[in-house]
């Protein structure tokens, strides 16, 4: 039999993936990587394009009334000959059309924005977690009770607490007893002090020559807890397969990020709105192929990270309508584009196309670092503290001065009187 002189596709047109133009004849001009694989597929079959989009924009699924949606509900109902838009091969969708043979294997994975700068006002407290630091603070106020106890010293327990809290910093100690309890204690603690001030100078250094950055999430478990705690959304496309594969998990929690979709309606119909306008940041996602996710947020300028765990593995192929002539020609050829690696070729060159519009967009920058007022805010905070702390320890010397005297003077007189 011959294959049919015009074939109905159905398909969704995306930038990069489906582009579809006409030209001054009247012929369409197809674009983009399944666009470059539909044209090449017609013109060695010798066949006519046309291109139906459906309504919902969606690429099909079950609905709960059982009828499908997108471009699978589209060629079940024989509104097209076959579909394409990275169909994945399931076997809810086999019952209702026919597959071609495998064109490529794509998996799932998500995108996410790089997480944001730590401000480094407070870049001091970095170096140590709040669990060293309140360690270290029950330390140093329960060593001078050490040392008055073990030692008996005539000291009070501010003054040695200010001398030992000096030693910190690199300060000396002025504790006079000679005896080897003594020496034994003053070199523990010296050694303790010493090791922790060597630790945080050399932590802290390093947190002020690299910008930190904020806890990024990295796979799918982080994104599921991310997701369960309200911190992160996680978008799909409407319709997708990836919906269904999570809402029919037997995992508990993969069918709770489904279900999180579903409930929220996290759907968008584009990847990405031009390349500065996007929905992803460091608390939202988009889950998706990750050959799509590559040639949109692939390049080093992009701002977002594309996550390298994967959550499953999918058989790329077409949709054929149940009653397709031809399947046994179609199939031929794609095993011929499949075994020339044409399908990787047409992925390249979308991805350096996409690459060469996001380098000429990128802002130039004089690579020129400069320190502002907000990165000295921190010492500047400790620095006010301090004076703050000054100031009214001055007030309390000189109001204590002032009514101390007062107070002898008047102790005095009464004496005399008596």
């Amino acid at each position: 039999m011959n294959f049919p002189s015009k074939v109905t596709v159905a398909s969704l047109t995306r930038l990069h993936f489906v582009e579809v133009n006409s030209s001054t004849d009247g012929e369409l001009k197809l674009g983009g990587i399944e666009g470059r694989l539909l044209n090449t597929i017609s013109r060695t079959l010798g066949f006519r394009v046309e291109i139906v989009t459906p309504e919902d924009r969606k690429f099909g699924q079950l609905g709960p009334d059982g009828n499908w949606t997108g471009v699978i509900g589209m060629i079940q109902r024989g509104e097209g000959d076959f579909a394409m838009n990275f169909l994945a091969i399931t076997e809810q969708r086999a019952s209702v059309v026919d597959f071609s043979t495998v064109y490529t294997v794509d998996d799932t994975t998500f995108v996410i924005g790089k997480p944001s700068l730590i401000p480094a006002a407070f870049a001091y407290l970095y170096p140590f977690q709040p669990s060293l630091w309140a360690s270290f603070a029950v330390l140093l106020f329960l060593m001078p009770l050490v040392f008055i106890m073990l030692l008996d010293l005539k000291l009070s327990y501010v003054s040695l607490f200010l001398q030992l809290f000096g030693s910190v910093l690199t300060q000396a100690l002025s504790i006079k007893n000679n005896s080897i309890k003594s020496r034994i204690l003053l070199t523990s603690w010296i050694i303790c002090v010493y090791v922790i001030s060597l630790c945080y100078s050399a932590l802290l250094l390093s947190f002020l020559s690299i910008p930190l950055q904020r806890e990024q999430v990295r796979n799918f478990l982080e994104l599921l807890n991310a997701v369960g705690k309200g911190r992160m959304k996680a978008w799909v496309f409407p319709g997708a397969v990836v919906e269904s594969f999570l809402l029919g998990s037997e995992q508990v929690h993969l069918k709770f990020l489904g279900e999180s979709i579903k409930k929220n309606a996290w759907y968008s119909h584009d990847l990405k709105v031009g390349f500065h306008q996007s929905i992803i940041n460091e608390h939202s996602a988009k889950i998706g192929p990750r050959v799509a996710l590559k040639i949109l947020f692939g390049s080093e300028e992009s701002t977002e990270i594309i996550s390298e765990d994967s959550l499953v593995s999918w058989n790329i192929a077409l949709a054929l309508n149940k009653n397709f002539c031809c399947k046994k020609k179609l199939d031929q050829v794609l095993s011929r584009i499949r075994s020339a690696g044409l399908f990787e070729k047409f992925v390249k060159d979308e991805t350096l196309k996409v690459l060469f519009q996001v380098s000429t967009k990128a802002s130039e920058t004089d690579g020129k670092m400069q320190i502002h007022v907000k990165d000295l805010f921190g010492a500047i905070l400790f620095l006010l503290i301090g004076y703050i702390l000054s100031f009214l320890s001055l007030l309390g010397e000189i109001l204590y001065s002032r009514h101390g005297n007062k107070f002898k003077t008047d102790c005095f007189f009464k004496s005399d009187r008596k």
